[in-house]
Formats: structure tokens, sequence, C-alpha cells
């Protein structure tokens, strides 16, 4: 399987920031979600469209590390990468970095397919695993 990788652009917005000033740590899955979803176009599939076949993608594991702050107006990047498919779920890993290209934050995920109806784990449909596998 070849790695893909996306990157998006951001920025952090006033109502993302703490008392302190700083993009609050919940907004980082925010920015990790939207690279997903990114990522998923990129390939020519819709989150949306998934959804309405009834195959959902939970996030069932995320681990980020913190590096160095981002503050109110910070442009910013996410690297997304597919690093793993294995039948039932599919890994992520995630670089943030600032205008810089400092690192900000590093992260993973995991998601499992799920069957929309009956709320199951299931394996990763067939036209999902040929988008995943193509070069």
């Amino acid at each position: 399987m070849s790695k893909k990788n996306i990157t998006i652009h951001k920025t952090v917005h006033y109502h993302q920031v703490d008392q302190m000033g700083v993009m609050h740590h919940a907004q980082y899955v925010y920015a990790l979600e939207q690279s997903r979803i990114e990522w998923l176009l990129n390939q020519g599939v819709s989150y949306g469209d998934l959804e309405k076949k009834g195959i959902l993608l939970p996030v069932v594991d995320i681990n980020i590390q913190y590096k160095k702050p981002l503050h109110f107006e910070d442009a910013y990047f996410v690297h997304a990468t597919l690093n793993e498919l294995n039948g039932y779920y599919v890994d992520f890993s995630y670089v943030i970095e600032n205008q810089e290209k400092k690192s900000i934050a590093s992260a993973t995920t995991r998601l499992v397919f799920v069957d929309a109806q009956s709320r199951r784990a299931m394996k990763c449909p067939d036209f999902l695993l040929k988008v995943f596998h193509s070069q």
C-alpha cells in the first residue's frame, strides 16, 4: 500500500483559543478530522457519501503530542498520511506545523469501519480498498 499524504492550511480563530490565548487542545482534534475529510476527497471519496451508503468511520483511538502552542491568527498546516489499512480499521498519522514550518504537534488516529444500521464493525468495503491501495 502506498502512503498517501495531504496537507491542509488553517488559521487559528478567536473562538478556538483559551483564556491563555493558546489554541485549545480540543481544537486539534477538529483539525485532524478536517484533514481526514480532505484526504478522502483527494482520493475521490466523500465522507458524506460513505454515510449515505451506511458506512461510518468513528475514531476509536487518538494520540496527540503537543510541542508548541498556536495563538489567535496563527497560520498552520496539517499534514495527514494514511499509514495502515487492516481490514476493519485504518490508521492515520499527522504532523502540524506553524507558518515557520516548526513542528507544533504530532498525532495518530485509528478509525474503525462500522455498519450504520447494525452499529457493528465491518470489513473495509472493496471499493474503498481499491482507493486506499491505488497509487
